[in-house]
């Protein structure tokens, strides 16, 4: 994994060829461009129609049964298409929103029973009014001054019809009004069959409509292309009867770059990154299977141009702060069987297989140390037996995983300092760098050393300390007395990092600290099961199934949850914070939206 070398390009060519050019070095998609001129912000753009589109695609991408598409060649009018599953997304909505209603509305009248309305005039002008009112509040009933009746009974309800001209107050009493309207109960099911049988037919029409997906996706890519395409040309330079591009592009893309412009009235030069220059930073990996490590760095920053790809790093040490998070092997082969039963739906996309390799490395992980801690869903294998020999990490010990997680964290911000230190290895503000990793050295030497090593550790601090110290003030260019006075501020200004080290390297016991609290909730919820079954024999074996599934299943997903925001929070803010200080923008390659069959 390393950051791809880019070169600068400037294409030019014909001005009456420029549309073709575009299309064709849109299809080539190694071009990173740069606007050249400021684009027009009035540019047309037909926002509603493409929105209209998109959802006409969700709505069939969607759909529950999807047939056999239609392929390329088929007679396709995308306006007719677009305009009937648009019918389509609309009639279904207004037959879903009768159904519910009805479904609510019959819930209301089917506690009332089968009855009709008497014609208004019977009534004299009267109306039932209808109210359910609970039990415990029939003493609300004495204070009506309206005529009422109670017309049914229900163990926990009172059906009352109040008789009124007009609608009675709102707080007439507490509860509110139930709503029957004029329809009996045998219409309103009536009505409800008819509006299901609409909705399976209109169902049955979206399922035939997915057989044009492919082909309006096609549509919806040609349209994002077309207009990529037309931002691009307002944004190059236009003199005469010539234009010209410029951009970024990988130098491994040269070649293809030379063969398009051959194969065009277009002529391209290329040049090497300047000092000045901000080239996009491209992550790349010799097996794209393996880039999961990209995908986790992109997510928090994009590294500049000029410094380090560490995405093998994030994603080994992401796995290994999952795995000390999680503590557990059974809690891993759960995430093994999950990983192995979505491995092929995941290997249909690219990101998907990426995604796989990084659980397949995060369950090895949380399996090999859930073996090491020896714990097994909370569950400790016996005294004496292969998998407690196997088992010499004890994460209730907090002497011993304290001083494991600071050594891990202490490796961990070495590693970035390293690295930092190797990019700015020609200048002496390499030792600022180098010098930290003397003073963690010179810090573990006096807590974890014994003997010559641990009297070497006040040695090391005091030299990590002045090469800190030399390296803060290296930056500083002496042109006069004051500067050296200047340049001792600085230096003294580096060592303060001192405090944001230690604070770094402490923050690392948080996977003693989650590790232990997973352990303990696992061992928990096995505790009180155990406890159930005793006290309540026969009914206690369900009841303990149930605390066992139900507590394993939330320790599982709050496992995951640290394991992830914690795991990811380590490598974002404590590891680049001390290896990567300087920020860059990503690659974005001027290419076309594939849309495969």
């Amino acid at each position: 994994m390393s950051i791809a070398p880019m070169c600068r390009v400037t294409i030019c060519g014909p001005l009456a060829e420029k549309e073709p050019i575009l299309d064709a070095l849109q299809g080539l998609g190694v071009l990173h461009a740069v606007p050249l001129k400021a684009p027009d912000p009035l540019a047309p753009i037909d926002a509603a129609g493409r929105r209209r589109a998109e959802m006409a695609f969700r709505h069939i991408s969607e759909a529950p049964e999807q047939l056999r598409i239609y392929r390329k060649g088929t007679a396709f009018d995308v306006d007719a298409v677009i305009a009937a599953i648009t019918a389509n997304r609309l009639r279904l909505k207004q037959l879903s929103d009768r159904r519910d209603a009805l479904v609510a509305r019959i819930e209301d009248v089917s506690d009332w029973g089968e009855f009709r309305f008497p014609e208004p005039a019977a009534l004299g002008g009267q109306r039932f009014w209808f109210y359910c009112v609970p039990v415990r509040q029939r003493t609300t009933l004495a204070a009506l001054v309206l005529p009422w009746a109670i017309v049914g009974r229900a163990p926990d309800r009172l059906f009352v019809v109040v008789i009124a001209p007009d609608e009675p107050p709102v707080d007439l009493l507490p509860v509110h009004r139930v709503h029957m309207g004029a329809k009996p109960l045998t219409e309103l099911r009536d009505e409800l069959d008819a509006v299901e049988i609409e909705i399976e037919r209109s169902g049955a029409e979206r399922g035939e409509l997915t057989r044009w997906r492919l082909l309006l996706a096609q549509d919806l890519a040609a349209a994002e292309d077309r207009d990529a395409r037309n931002a691009l040309a307002a944004e190059t330079l236009d003199r005469e009867a010539l234009f010209a591009i410029a951009g970024w592009a990988p130098e491994a893309s040269r070649p293809q770059i030379e063969r398009f412009a051959g194969g065009s009235r277009a002529a391209v030069v290329f040049d090497a990154p300047g000092e000045d220059d901000r080239p996009p930073t491209l992550l790349q990996t010799a097996d794209p299977r393996f880039g999961a490590g990209s995908d986790l760095t992109n997510f928090y920053t994009t590294p500049s141009y000029r410094s380090w790809d560490p995405s093998f790093i994030v994603l080994v040490s992401f796995a290994i702060f999952f795995a000390m998070i999680m503590a557990d092997a059974g809690y891993a082969l759960v995430i093994g069987l999950i990983t192995a039963f979505y491995w092929k739906r995941m290997g249909a996309t690219a990101s998907g297989r990426r995604f796989r390799i990084m659980l397949a490395m995060i369950t090895v992980a949380c399996l090999v140390y859930g073996v090491m801690a020896g714990s097994y869903f909370g569950v400790a294998p016996r005294k004496g037996s292969f998998l407690a020999a196997m088992a010499p990490i004890d994460i209730t010990s907090f002497d011993a995983m304290m001083k494991l997680s600071v050594l891990i964290g202490a490796v961990h911000v070495g590693i970035a300092l390293a690295m930092a230190t190797w990019r700015k290895r020609s200048s002496l503000a390499a030792l600022s760098s180098g010098g930290w990793i003397v003073v963690i050295a010179g810090g573990l030497a006096m807590w974890l050393g014994e003997g010559a090593l641990k009297g070497a550790g006040p040695l090391l601090l005091v030299a990590g300390f002045g090469a800190v110290f030399v390296g803060g003030a290296a930056g500083r260019k002496v042109t006069g007395p004051k500067d050296w006075l200047l340049k001792a501020v600085d230096g003294l200004m580096g060592l303060t990092s001192v405090t944001k080290l230690f604070g770094d390297i402490l923050s690392y016991l948080r996977l003693f600290a989650l590790g232990l609290a997973s352990a303990s909730l696992a061992t928990t919820f096995n505790t009180m099961a155990t406890g159930v079954d005793l006290a309540r024999p026969g009914l206690g074996l369900l009841l303990s199934i149930l605390i066992l599934a139900f507590g394993h299943a939330i320790n599982f997903v709050i496992g995951i949850m640290g394991g992830v925001v914690h795991g990811l929070r380590l490598n974002y803010i404590e590891f680049f914070g001390w290896g990567l200080p300087d920020e860059g923008y990503p690659f974005s390659a001027f290419a076309k939206k594939e849309i495969r069959e």
